[in-house]
């Protein structure tokens, strides 16, 4: 049970976990201009949505990541490390917690998650919370922000930030809450899903042969299924392919194509993933569209640091910030959480190019590049120092040589 005393023992609360779990709301139903109805579900059946959420929720739920301080400036392992971070939930992996944090944000823009206390105030548990049975006021309770938890079975419940942390994604101004993105970009996704539901249809039920065979006068079943045998005894098959073809009794052969209008939601449905990777910030081509050039670089390395810098590190941000709020509540203030971008870059040629010119350049010193690849310092202490060339000098010093 969660317990949060609000105002005194006498006003103590309780929720169960299952509480928390079922859905207390219904998804967010909007209809759109298309005539579809876009729910966080109904979303995630367009494989862009799908594809740009797993792909950021993945990602970074698999990344390292450690508690830091500074000290005299330099960063330093935070230890010893917190209990609930080392493992955050009773049932779940420490990536599933990070993977449903994620996918609240990428969809709803807010994740809220439960944080159970032990009697000193410690966290001991991180349980993530449906963000459409959460909503947040403005009001405030002992210095924290009130959060609103309804549920299908059980009046609504105030609790505070100290006990349902709040991560937000994209504010707008004054807002206390994130935008949502299937939200904001609703119109977008019904025209997407409406696309996709029409290409069913049109596959499914249509039942537009490729071509006919057209004859005067009637023809008994039997007539048109012998018709029907001889032609595709004659015709049939890569080897008959192209033969010519004699029509009997003024029999006329007809093609059919698709008509410009039936096929044009080829077209919506291409550009539908354009619009998914903007919406979530992500490279076309790590959606599977490698249509036309790409502006996010000209090399497979550049266009993974441009992904890193511009679609991974503000989600981590957030992650680290919300992360860190939780071990301020404990009364830790010097420590924070780091996720470990560089992980992802660590063993590429330009990477270790990087690093021997820094090392070679007086910038990194060995132990300082071994650090960032996982490794062990030194012994003695001897990868801390810093070396320069020595075929260097000012350019106003005389030359002794001459």
């Amino acid at each position: 049970m969660i317990k949060r005393i609000l105002g005194g023992p006498a006003e103590a609360r309780d929720i169960s976990f299952q509480d928390i779990f079922k859905r207390g709301l219904d998804m967010l139903d909007l209809k759109t201009t298309s005539g579809e109805m876009v729910t966080y579900d109904s979303a995630m059946t367009l494989s862009a949505v799908f594809g740009a959420t797993r792909l950021l929720s993945d990602t970074i739920s698999t990344l390292p990541y450690d508690v830091k301080f500074k000290r005299q400036g330099v960063e330093r392992a935070f230890r010893p490390f917190p209990s609930f971070l080392d493992k955050m939930n009773r049932h779940l992996t420490n990536g599933e917690v990070l993977n449903q944090i994620m996918m609240s944000l990428l969809l709803d823009g807010n994740a809220y998650i439960a944080t159970l206390r032990n009697r000193t105030g410690d966290v001991i548990d991180l349980t993530p919370l449906d963000p459409t049975t959460i909503t947040p006021s403005l009001k405030e309770i002992d210095g924290q922000q009130v959060l609103t938890f309804a549920s299908s079975n059980a009046p609504e419940v105030e609790y505070t930030t100290r006990d349902i942390a709040h991560f937000r994604g994209l504010m707008k101004p004054g807002s206390i809450e994130g935008v949502s993105p299937v939200t904001a970009a609703r119109e977008m996704i019904g025209l997407g899903i409406g696309a996709q539901r029409y290409g069913s249809a049109f596959f499914g039920n249509s039942g537009i042969p490729n071509a006919i065979v057209e004859v005067q006068g009637t023809l008994t079943p039997e007539g048109a299924q012998q018709l029907k045998s001889a032609w595709n005894d004659i015709h049939r098959g890569a080897s008959n392919s192209h033969k010519l073809a004699v029509l009997t009794e003024g029999a006329k052969f007809s093609k059919i194509s698709v008509n410009p209008e039936d096929s044009q939601f080829l077209m919506t449905r291409q550009s539908t993933v354009a619009d998914v990777a903007r919406l979530y910030g992500v490279p076309p081509h790590l959606l599977a569209d490698a249509s036309g050039s790409t502006s996010w670089g000209s090399g497979l390395h550049e266009q993974n640091v441009a992904f890193s810098m511009y679609s991974l590190r503000p989600y981590v941000t957030r992650l680290e910030s919300g992360l860190t709020e939780i071990l301020r509540s404990m009364g830790i203030a010097v420590a924070y959480v780091k996720f470990d971008l560089a992980s992802l870059h660590r063993g590429t040629t330009e990477s270790i190019d990087r690093f021997t010119k820094g090392i070679m350049n007086g910038i990194y010193s060995i132990d300082e590049v071994r650090e960032q690849l996982g490794l062990q310092p030194l012994p003695d202490g001897e990868g801390t120092r810093h070396y320069v060339p020595l075929n260097l000098a000012p350019v106003d010093q005389e030359d002794d040589a001459e």
